[in-house]
């Protein structure tokens, strides 16, 4: 459990600084004001059947920001983070490669 803990803490760093790179996420790595409740269009489209909104995305970054840091979570929880962090973070990195 401790290699998914890192390459998760791995993963959602990288999450973050694409997506405040891309106006989401504030440099604390909160949703960035004026974020409303759904996301920018280019966002939205590639994380479509991922993430259907801001709030589900904060919810996935808080749990890998645990696992990360080492705080208790339930195996199922980790698991399903760890496959949800990396579906996200290749959807999010195919978008930065056609910049």
């Amino acid at each position: 459990m401790k290699d998914m803990r890192a390459e998760l803490g791995l993963w959602v760093g990288r999450i973050e600084t694409i997506l405040i790179d891309r106006g989401v996420l504030d440099e604390k790595g909160q949703l960035a004001v004026g974020m409303g409740p759904s996301f920018p269009q280019e966002i939205e489209e590639i994380l479509d059947g991922f993430i259907d909104n801001p709030i589900e995305l904060i919810g996935l970054l808080r749990i890998s920001r645990d696992a990360r840091d080492g705080r208790p979570l339930s195996t199922a929880v980790l698991v399903a983070a760890h496959l949800m962090a990396k579906e996200v973070l290749n959807v999010l990195q195919r978008l930065e490669s056609e910049r």
